[in-house]
């Protein structure tokens, strides 16, 4: 490797890409920071369509250790969900076993703040209202235009494209020979941030994710640090069979009556709700999925690579994942003697490797959580479920634990834990068509571990297995 320090160019300066180029300084790299919008801009709050991030222990846990006391004292520890049910009767679902067991629920203008003023103390260079209009992945060059139309290009050891779902980079490396597999996919979902009273947010426990499922649809509110709570509504937004939708609400009188119906509970804490849907376009929610990650000396992190719906609440998680990953591979290879760019490739490379997977795994848990929110959360059998599966884990730690708690409090590889995942809930299912959950819920956690052991993840021989499971354990009725 040459005398010269490395030198790395980011596009975007969101969350993201400022952690990363805090990493990449702590690691002695040269660091220019590219960024579309202004710097006013990028501070400012979402008008009307925003909801707080949820940092967990997968993203927590890659942040130095003052950084995260900073965020921390900006953010809300949520421990619990609590689910609003339309009878006016509450339900408490504890995110995991421990205190360690808990979400921190962000403003995004907060860690904007923070992240990007870490990022300034860190030394690297922020070149705010800069659009990237072209690429070059092999000698890891981007070009970019100003709001003057003043053109300005920046080369370095790496290009790290960290500029979100409609990423300029990943179309520019596109253009120029990158054989990306890209899809993307709006699902019908959108959602609105409305606004709740003082009164409203001070009667919210302030421990807990509030949800108001409603069948497809439903009401989030996240208590913030001063007494707010940022409150977001989330619907289909095409109308369906008669349903209302977002597409329905086209006048106030029609949202009062559907939120007097659907939140009777919360409603009279919602004075504006009627005119912010009515006013408010809602944003819209999209998946993107790309392979590979990278290209020559150029790599996507975050949502350029992998845009995720919010109902897992791991978006940032796994972004701030993806950072920590590429900058453990330039570590790896980036030593003393080899050539920095072969090095880079390298490095960029297994990073696509490990990360492409776990990106697409993530986005089909995000999905498939969505049900979960709008739908069975309310359910008993649901509930009923999830306490059986508390009890187990306490029982058989090693054996067996809640898909949540895989995700949000570990570094498992989100594919791994899907794979895991799936062996479990075949064992869990088996038992349960075997012994009742109600009255013999004993019996199911004492077979578990036998069970468990004895099955395969080989896909092909999973029914063979469970129907080999329920021979056994009928033996011990």
């Amino acid at each position: 490797m040459s005398a010269t320090r490395p030198k790395a160019v980011i596009v975007g300066a969101g969350p993201v890409g400022c952690l990363l180029a805090v990493e990449l300084r702590r690691r002695d790299f040269e660091v220019e920071l590219y960024e579309k919008c202004t710097a006013d801009t990028a501070l400012q709050q979402g008008t009307g369509r925003s909801f707080n991030l949820t940092l967990t222990h997968r993203g927590l846990s890659v942040l130095h250790r003052r950084l995260r006391e900073r965020i921390y004292e900006t953010g809300t520890i949520l421990r619990q969900r609590i689910v609003h049910h339309r009878d006016g009767t509450l339900t408490h679902q504890p995110y995991g076993v421990s205190d360690a067991h808990h979400l921190l629920s962000v403003p995004r203008r907060e860690l904007q703040r923070n992240l990007l003023a870490e990022a300034r103390a860190a030394g690297a260079e922020i070149f705010f209202g800069h659009a990237c209009v072209g690429a070059d992945a092999h000698r890891s060059e981007a070009m970019f235009v100003d709001s003057n139309r003043t053109v300005r290009r920046a080369a370095g050891d790496i290009l790290i494209g960290c500029d979100g779902a409609n990423s300029a980079l990943r179309y520019e490396l596109s253009k120029t020979g990158a054989r990306m597999q890209v899809h993307q996919r709006y699902i019908s979902h959108g959602h609105v941030e409305v606004t709740l009273t003082a009164e409203g947010s001070a009667g919210l426990e302030p421990d807990g994710m509030h949800l108001w499922p409603r069948t497809d649809h439903f009401l989030q509110a996240q208590p913030n640090r001063d007494g707010s709570a940022t409150t977001t509504l989330f619907m289909p937004v095409e109308n369906d069979r008669g349903e209302l939708r977002f597409r329905s609400l086209t006048d106030g009188r029609a949202v009062r009556a559907h939120f007097e119906r659907e939140y009777p509970d919360i409603v009279a804490s919602l004075p504006y709700v009627a005119e912010e849907v009515v006013r408010i376009r809602p944003a819209l929610l999209k998946v993107v999925d790309c392979a590979p990650y990278n290209y020559g000396r150029a790599v996507l992190v975050g949502d350029s690579a992998h845009t995720i719906v919010p109902f897992f609440g791991q978006g940032i998680n796994c972004s701030f994942e993806d950072a920590a990953v590429l900058c453990e591979l330039l570590d790896k290879y980036l030593t003393s003697g080899v050539d920095r760019h072969e090095a880079v490739r390298a490095a960029c490379a297994e990073f696509s490797e490990r990360r492409v997977a776990a990106g697409q795994a993530i986005s089909q848990l995000s999905m498939e959580n969505l049900h979960e929110l709008s739908e069975h959360i309310a359910d008993e059998e649901f509930h009923r479920r999830k306490r059986l599966e508390r009890r187990l884990h306490e029982r058989h730690p090693a054996e067996f634990t809640q898909l949540y708690q895989m995700v949000a409090f570990t570094r498992m590889p989100y594919d791994e834990i899907v794979r895991r995942n799936r062996i479990d809930k075949l064992v869990l299912d088996t038992l349960c068509g075997v012994y009742d959950p109600d009255t013999q819920a004993d019996k199911i956690i004492g077979s578990y571990p036998e069970v468990r052991r004895g099955l395969s993840e080989q896909a092909g021989r999973e029914l063979e297995l469970a129907l080999a499971a329920t021979t056994l354990v009928k033996g011990d009725r």
